[in-house]
């Protein structure tokens, strides 16, 4: 059942229409702006992936990949992020090719795993200093100003972070998972290497 059945459903059993159902059901078939639409094309949900996977990698748990991070993140960017981040992110992405060619002579989905793991640390590397300037210059601003785009690996590397973490995979096989957790127990034994809990 998806949320349209559900909302129709209930509205049937309270015998009227349910207030502000329109807003929930626009929210179910919010169409991709012409800027984003890219992100959804299988080449860029894969490339997406890939990265992701470059981040957290796949250990004695599931990667990002496997946890479908890809298909997440043009969602979320979607959804959530504001029209000049949305367009940094974009152009972002259609960068990591001609990026990783220059560094390494290859496409990014051709270099090896070392490779993939130095190309982000890098990205990471830049995409914090970018950060702080951007926070700085952000701060020094007039009120009212146009928002600073925020970098495109800092979006990417905490949409992985959130995707992978709250996936089934991430808090079933990363994090301990409780589905009905008992009461707060603030002197809980721990013991080195334990997983957190979702």
């Amino acid at each position: 059942m998806n949320r349209r059945e559900a909302i129709q459903r209930v509205a049937m059993i309270i015998g009227g229409s349910v207030i502000g159902a329109n807003l929930f059901l626009e929210g179910c078939t919010k169409p991709a702006s012409k800027d984003v639409a890219i992100l959804f094309e299988k080449e860029s949900t894969n490339l997406l992936g890939d990265l992701a996977e470059a981040i957290l990698p796949k250990t004695s748990t599931p990667g990002a990949k496997e946890a479908g991070v890809g298909d997440f993140i043009p969602v979320m960017i979607r959804d959530c992020y504001d029209p000049v981040d949305q367009k940094a992110f974009v152009e972002g992405l259609s960068k990591v090719d001609e990026r990783a060619k220059k560094e390494f002579g290859k496409k990014f989905q051709e270099l090896s795993k070392e490779e993939q793991l130095e190309f982000v640390n890098n990205f990471d590397k830049e995409s914090k200093e970018y950060q702080k300037e951007r926070n700085e210059k952000q701060s020094a601003a007039a009120e009212g100003s146009e928002p600073l785009p925020n970098h495109f690996f800092h979006m990417l590397k905490q949409l992985t972070l959130t995707g992978f973490f709250t996936s089934e995979v991430g808090m079933t096989q990363a994090l301990r998972y409780e589905k009905v957790p008992g009461r707060f127990d603030g002197n809980y034994p721990y013991k080195k290497g334990d997983r957190a809990f979702a």
